[in-house]
């Protein structure tokens, strides 16, 4: 899934470093859009690891940006500690490892992980040779 990545990142002219970190509890990885570069980080002994890269780079494709934290805080909180600029930092999706159809996740997430699971099924179809599957899904993502 590393050279996937890349591969995309090579295609936009962006450099791309993944790297393997310590996170809070429950946050599998996260992406970090710089000017020049983006950065992914995966907590150190994610299980799914291809798979949290692959929902990162789901935002990326899927051009989600987030929003700012500055600008999160100014709107909605009005006392901000570090437990909570921790908190806010910090991004989950379906910490019980499954998208969910409900309010409690934000549509962004349930995109990337949509996208990382078609990934996923695409690339390890490759691998086991061409399945019908496999055609509907070129077709489907070009």
């Amino acid at each position: 899934m590393s050279e996937a990545a890349q591969a995309w990142a090579a295609a936009n002219g962006r450099a791309m470093t993944i790297e393997d970190v310590s996170l809070s509890p429950g946050v599998f990885g996260q992406w970090l859009s710089f000017p020049d570069r983006d950065l992914v980080q995966i907590g150190h002994g994610v299980v799914g690891r291809d798979r949290t890269i692959a929902h990162e780079l789901g935002h990326m494709v899927l051009g989600h940006r987030g929003i700012p934290i500055t600008e999160y805080a100014a709107d909605h909180v009005q006392t901000v500690g570090p437990e909570l600029i921790a908190r806010m930092l910090q991004r989950s999706c379906c910490s019980d490892g499954f998208a969910h159809e409900d309010e409690r996740w934000p549509a962004d997430e349930l995109a990337a992980e949509r996208f990382a699971g078609l990934l996923i099924r695409r690339l390890s179809a490759g691998r086991r040779g061409r399945s019908r599957w496999s055609h509907y899904m070129d077709d489907a993502l070009g």
